[in-house]
Order: structure tokens, then sequence, then C-alpha cells
């Protein structure tokens, strides 16, 4: 995690998905920033998470991937942001999974396969 962001910082949501992988959103009020974390994963999954400006995505890329915890890249927020983590599992059938919280709110868990803000 960059300088001390990473820190203490709050747990906005917790998820675990269809395969048995977990999610979080994370954030940092010292740094006004949150991202999304997973383990549990396989090779080949993705995460992303948004918070009204660009998506960031981390690859499940191998098996030490797959043994960790790994971390989006961090986007800024602020009071009352809406935070949004999309888990893409590797398998072919898996449907993608959504999720959000806003910062300083409440968690909010959409269908399987959610999509509210376009793309896939």
């Amino acid at each position: 995690m960059r300088l001390i962001c990473g820190i203490g910082p709050d747990t906005l949501a917790s998820h675990r998905t269809a395969t048995g992988a977990h999610v979080e959103l994370r954030h940092s009020k010292k740094c006004g920033a949150s991202w999304a974390r997973t383990w549990g994963t396989e090779i080949g999954d993705r995460l992303d998470v948004t918070a009204g400006g660009p998506t960031h995505e981390v690859r499940i890329g191998n098996k030490d991937d797959a043994a960790a915890f790994m971390y989006t890249e961090m986007t800024e927020v602020g009071p009352g942001s809406t935070v949004r983590a999309c888990f893409r599992p590797a398998t072919a059938d898996a449907e993608r999974e959504c999720f959000e919280a806003r910062v300083g709110g409440t968690t909010t868990t959409g269908p399987r396969g959610l999509d509210t803000a376009g793309g896939e």
C-alpha cells in the first residue's frame, strides 16, 4: 500500500463470492482513498474498484497471487462517495458479482452480475 494509507483502514463492506473468494472494500479516512482487496482466489480471477472515477483492476496472475491478499490501486473518495467492487471469476460459466458501499454509510449488495454502471 502506498505511504501509510493501509495502516488501520476501515472495512466498508465484505462479501464472499459464489466461488468462495473473499472481497472487501477498504477505506482510509486519513488518505481520502478506497480500494478493494481479495483472497481465496483462483488464477485468472479479476477484481475491480471504482468510486465515480477511473476503474482500477487487479488480476490473479499466478499461484503466488492466489495464495495472498491482492489489492487494487487506490481511488480518491470523500464523505458520501459510493465505492463499487466487481469480482469476475476465471471460470467461464460463473457470473460477475458486484457490490457497493458508501463512505460513512451503509453497504448495498446487488444481485449476482449486477451492472448498473455500464460495461460488460
